[in-house]
């Protein structure tokens, strides 16, 4: 039975607590996890579940969503795509969607207004820099707390949208919201999310969506028009809303630059701070000191109606500055460059010290290659560096399955360093020289650099980032560890340049291989 129509109390290791909503893509439900915090739990809908497509599109845009950190972001804890329903579990927010506080508390203006444009293009920025593209921002994507966005959703419309592009030829999207290049039949890339960032921002502005509403027909045309509709919104914000709505995606500012740009507008200084049922509004007191909105006595105040089953919330707090300081990320890219320096690192100490580093890469391709099956298999929680780290020894049969992966994955790496060493022998058999520490040093770097990177092996490194990540959450500190694995590879790989292979720990006893390496050069001498 569907998880949205029967009494399911657990999903995986989540329990369920209530539904907070349903979508496109699935139910979502308000959980518990193990250690008792509230999570977001989204359930996929038994048509996208059947989908094998589907599943492998989630599953990548799973493990770059995890690499997203914002305080205006709702990141992913967790996910099981190989479930029978495929879930994604995100932090759970605790607020009011942005159409629902506009409607109940009227448009925003000044320093509340100012707030949501820079946290969502802060949160844009985040996303965009992790590789991923939201597809869907709009109003109801966007949370509200205590007048501060949060942005969910963010990188799932991805998959919903290409399988259901793959199968019936139409696309995901909200009418209003929805860049023009979608229409036109356009892949979307991360300049549709600065134009869901305008449209959102304008409608919070004016209460209104910036290109109407009625009919899918009409809406759609007046997108194509390239002539939003922005009366109502402060003057200093229309020009960046304006290049932001462009016709062409070309002619939009960036993530980044839309940041800069819109910390630059002043919207003037926020106005009085008056509790509702969504948080705060920026309505002034009524005549008899009783806080109104602007649709009548706000809720909560004595003698007044209001919704059934809304409850009201105590004032909050006037809201702390505009925006946190900018939180420095890392960029996906970034990650890779650093896993790409660990792998040289380790290659330049097997040349080093082939005793002794040709089995510590093989162990460490072995943990690597556990640790990818397991977190992609999604059958434990990843919440950090721990998890991560311990993920092979949590899920049972990771191990047995990356021994049984390694194996022919040593014999291509065995088979690459024989071919180098042989071609080594000949070179110097060609040319009437003896290089018996070049073929030893240059084997064991063959074997290294295949059985870590070679073509087609994705696991090792894919790990490796993961981990990095997850260590190098921000930019001093993935610079620290990417100067550490800069220097220990320079090292080592002058090392291996200017010395003789160490043999330690057998010492003496390697003196059977150079010999054997020698007598065969003799023989090809000959």
């Amino acid at each position: 039975m569907p998880v949205e129509d029967a009494a399911v109390e657990m999903v995986g290791p989540y329990r369920l607590v209530a539904t907070l909503g349903e979508g496109g893509m699935g139910v979502v439900h308000r959980a518990v996890d193990d250690i008792g915090r509230e999570v977001a739990l989204k359930v996929v809908r038994a048509e996208y579940a059947e989908n094998a497509t589907f599943r492998r599109r989630l599953a990548r845009e799973v493990d770059t969503m995890r690499r997203v950190r914002s305080p205006y972001v709702a990141e992913v804890l967790d996910a099981d795509v190989a479930a029978e329903r495929p879930y994604i579990v995100t932090r759970f927010i605790d607020g009011h969607p942005l159409d629902g506080v506009v409607r109940a508390a009227g448009p925003l203006s000044g320093g509340p207004l100012a707030r949501l444009a820079v946290g969502l293009a802060e949160a844009l920025t985040a996303i965009h820099e992790a590789g991923v593209v939201h597809r869907d921002l709009k109003p109801n994507n966007v949370m509200m707390v205590e007048g501060a966005p949060m942005v969910i959703d963010f990188g799932i419309a991805h998959a919903v949208d290409s399988t259901r592009l793959t199968q019936t030829g139409m696309v995901v999207g909200t009418p209003g919201y929805l860049g023009p290049e979608i229409i036109d039949g356009k892949p979307p890339g991360p300049a549709v999310d600065v134009y869901g960032w305008a449209a959102t921002v304008a409608f919070a502005a004016t209460g209104r969506a910036p290109f109407g509403g009625g009919s899918l027909e009409a809406v759609l045309a007046r997108i194509l028009s390239g002539k939003p509709d922005l009366d109502g919104v402060p003057p200093a914000l229309e020009p960046l809303l304006r290049a932001a709505l462009a016709r062409d995606p070309e002619a939009r500012p960036s993530a980044v630059e839309l940041t800069r740009r819109v910390r630059a507008v002043d919207l003037g200084a926020p106005p009085p701070i008056t509790a509702t049922a969504f948080g705060v509004t920026d309505a002034p007191p009524g005549p008899a000191g009783t806080p109104h909105g602007p649709y009548g006595p706000a809720p909560g105040t004595p003698g007044t109606p209001w919704t059934p089953g809304v409850s009201t919330v105590p004032p909050s707090p006037p809201p702390a500055p505009m925006t946190p300081p900018p939180v420095p990320r890392v960029a996906l890219g970034w990650y890779k460059l650093l896993a790409y320096l660990a792998i040289v690192a380790a290659v330049a100490v097997c040349g080093v010290v082939p005793v002794v580093g040709v089995p510590v890469v093989v162990a460490a391709v072995w943990y690597l290659r556990a640790g990818d099956s397991a977190v992609r298999s999604r059958r434990v929680p990843v919440r950090g560096a721990e998890d991560l780290a311990l993920a092979p020894f949590r899920v049972s049969g990771s191990l047995g399955w990356s021994t049984g992966a390694l194996v022919p994955a040593l014999l291509y790496s065995a088979l690459a360093a024989t071919g180098t060493g042989l071609a080594l022998l000949v070179w110097s058999a060609a040319h009437a020289e003896e290089w018996p520490d070049a073929v030893t040093r240059w084997s064991a770097v063959a074997f290294a650099l295949v059985t870590l990177a070679g073509p087609g092996i994705m696991a090792p490194r894919r790990q490796l980032v993961r981990l990095l990540s997850a260590v190098a959450q921000d930019r001093r500190h993935a610079a620290s560890v990417g100067l550490f694995l800069a220097g220990v590879a320079s090292l080592a790989a002058a090392a291996g340049w200017l010395l003789r292979p160490r043999w330690w720990p057998i010492g003496d006893r390697a003196g059977f291989f150079v010999d054997l390496t020698h007598r065969i050069a003799l023989l090809l001498n000959q």
